[in-house]
């Protein structure tokens, strides 16, 4: 008598079931959008029981809090990577560069990490743990451009504001208000928003030290 073959869902092993089901959480994130995202869709999606997967996440805001510093974390690590013997200028579009191709390559996470999917009570430790180390990435990357002390008044403002104009440019282009002009690379685009900017700045600095 042949021997049974074993159904999918008895053949995960328990000790990586987690990184699995978030795995499959992030596929299905791409192909459904966050709010039809569930527990019981990712649990199908790898083969498992329901109840095996809330012994991992205890409900789905735990799950999209999990995916959502996962991209944190990948932010992070992404802006991390830069020369130590580059230029502050080089640094500073190295910056914008790296988090501009991380929000353009991971659309649907990007989204998720900072929409209104997850509410101030859904921010998991391990949620916010992430998202703080990669904004204190950007803090050290505006620390060695201006040649400040990380935790100076002049880090911080400047970090703030370049996050909020990198997360500004970021935003208008995944959700297709600002398209980029045909055969434009990111780094072009980048590079050209960056000069845009600087003109801006330059002209109003003229302005108040005029008046």
């Amino acid at each position: 008598m042949s021997q049974a073959k074993p159904r999918k869902r008895d053949t995960y092993h328990v000790g990586n079931l987690a990184p699995q089901l978030l795995a499959a959480a992030r596929q299905l994130l791409v192909e459904v959008g966050p709010s039809k995202l569930s527990l019981r869709a990712v649990s199908e999606r790898v083969g498992v029981s329901s109840t095996a997967a809330y012994h991992h996440y205890a409900n789905r805001s735990e799950l999209l809090g999990e995916l959502a510093a996962q991209g944190f974390r990948e932010l992070g690590a992404a802006l991390s990577r830069r020369a130590a013997s580059a230029s502050a200028a080089q640094k500073m579009r190295d910056g914008v560069l790296a988090y501009f191709a991380f929000a353009r390559a991971n659309p649907a996470l990007y989204q998720l990490m900072f929409g209104p999917e997850l509410t101030p009570e859904d921010l998991i430790p391990a949620l916010l743990h992430a998202r703080t180390e990669a904004f204190g990435e950007l803090h050290r990357i505006i620390a060695e451009v201006l040649a400040k002390p990380v935790d100076s008044t002049e880090v911080r403002s400047a970090a703030l504001a370049s996050w909020s104009y990198t997360h500004g440019l970021a935003a208008l282009v995944i959700h297709g208000v600002l398209p980029l002009p045909t055969g434009a690379s990111d780094e072009r685009f980048v590079e050209k928003a960056l000069q845009g900017l600087s003109r801006l700045l330059d002209a109003g600095l003229r302005d108040v030290a005029a008046g």
